[in-house]
């Protein structure tokens, strides 16, 4: 099989068709599109959600725990705490494991998380660092819900700018290639991109912006105006789109010239080959909304770069390029990262 994410269609063919039946203590649970799982305990629920880093060098630490508190803030919730798992090839070093250890502490406390437990192994069944992290927060009936499911009509905003993880990615672990193209101050841009890859602050403000009508879901929960959101990651702005449309059984229309790229983004996809759209990009958030002005003004107090992308509709996935022109947006593949390999 090809290297990467499963397709959609493999994931539920292969591993979601074939898991038990969840139980009543289960909201909510595993799906195309869903990154966390919502289990009752009491009153309250407890969130979770798990990411390995499988392609982050010696970054490992820092992006492990991001991408997995990332999950846990799209669905509108703050992060608390996490397990990680670290397993090395034989050929590591002490000095690299204290590097990656010392990373993930650095952001874990950074966002206010505990790093709670987990399992380090030196193992040849890996030839390079793999970091698994589990993240977990709570949430309770009195704050806003984020449904998970966009209407038609809702509008897609898009926070930052595209392909930041993968655009930090490349100029880090390919330097010498990097180099060659950027000048010294867009390479150290490139690598500052890694101060940007939460996505806690606007997930947490987006969550809790409520509806202006008050409307409650079926539960007597409040709603969030956040309909649903996704952070961007394998895949990039085109797969996490799919996605969050796929989940909620709807279409979507993607205005390709509304999604902001960073000039040394550009120039980095254009000179490895990369399609920026579908590369790798932890640091942005996609919140389906009705009411796109309210959280856009929630983030902008925030000082949060917030941008409408697109509109969810009845049916139909569609890229709306700069020239007019209309192309279907696929299914998610193997991230372009993967090229680099």
């Amino acid at each position: 099989m090809r290297v990467g994410k499963l397709t959609n269609r493999d994931l539920e063919e292969i591993v979601l068709s074939r898991l038990p039946r969840l139980s009543g203590d289960t909201f909510r649970g595993p799906e195309v599109g869903s990154d966390c799982a919502f289990v009752k305990i009491g009153e309250h629920f407890l969130v979770t959600s798990t990411d390995p880093v499988t392609a982050g060098g010696m970054l490992s630490g820092t992006l492990a725990v991001h991408v997995s508190c990332n999950d846990i803030a799209a669905a509108g919730i703050k992060p608390t705490s996490l397990l990680l798992v670290l397993l090395a090839p034989p050929t590591a070093t002490r000095e690299q494991l204290i590097t990656l250890v010392d990373q993930a502490a650095a952001a874990a406390d950074s966002l206010g998380v505990d790093i709670i437990g987990g399992h380090t192994e030196i193992t040849d069944s890996v030839n390079r660092f793999v970091i698994t992290t589990t993240a977990f927060g709570n949430w309770s009936p009195n704050l806003p819900l984020v449904a998970g499911r966009a209407h038609i009509g809702d509008s897609l905003i898009m926070t930052k700018t595209a392909a930041l993880e993968g655009t930090f990615i490349a100029a880090h672990e390919y330097e010498q290639r990097a180099r060659r193209i950027l000048s010294d101050k867009e390479y150290s841009d490139a690598l500052a991109l890694i101060g940007q890859l939460s996505v806690v602050s606007e997930g947490l403000v987006a969550a809790s912006t409520p509806l202006s009508d008050k409307r409650k879901d079926p539960n007597g929960y409040t709603l969030s105006a956040a309909s649903a959101m996704h952070d961007v990651t394998e895949g990039g702005v085109y797969g996490a789109a799919h996605e969050m449309a796929t989940l909620s059984g709807l279409g979507i229309r993607i205005e390709k010239s509304a999604i902001p790229i960073l000039p040394v983004t550009a120039k980095i996809a254009s000179a490895f080959g990369l399609d920026p759209y579908r590369l790798i990009a932890s640091g942005s958030l996609l919140i389906a909304t009705p009411e796109p002005e309210s959280i856009l003004c929630h983030l902008r107090e925030k000082e949060i770069r917030g941008t409408v992308i697109g509109q969810f509709v009845e049916s139909g996935f569609t890229i709306r390029k700069e020239n007019g022109e209309e192309e279907e947006l696929t299914p998610p593949e193997a991230d372009e990262l993967y090229k680099l390999s």
